[in-house]
């Protein structure tokens, strides 16, 4: 497949080995300098927010704040850091379609 320059579709590729082997290496290289420009322009992982959400429990969904490996805050973060980040999880969930 030949690549013209124009992309119309998203496709995830694993980072682990073997994720990105099978591409040619022009397209692997525009899959990596891609996936970099969006790594700068998000910045660092603050945090995760996981809100789980049950069938018939609709009042009690479950929530919780996860700080993963190399994430920027952490359980000793100030606690106004951490819930400013919630709230921007808030703001994202609410444009979520």
């Amino acid at each position: 497949m030949e690549h013209t320059g124009v992309w119309t579709h998203w496709v995830g590729y694993s980072s682990g080995p073997g994720g990105k082997d099978h591409l040619p290496p022009e397209v692997r290289a525009e899959v990596d300098r891609r996936d970099r420009l969006r790594k700068e322009r998000r910045g660092r992982l603050l945090c995760e927010v996981h809100v789980q959400v049950y069938e018939h429990d609709a009042g009690d969904a479950a929530m919780g704040v996860v700080f993963p490996s190399g994430a920027a805050l952490g359980p000793e973060s100030d606690p106004a850091e951490v819930a400013a980040a919630v709230a921007r999880a808030r703001e994202q969930l609410g444009r979520w379609r």
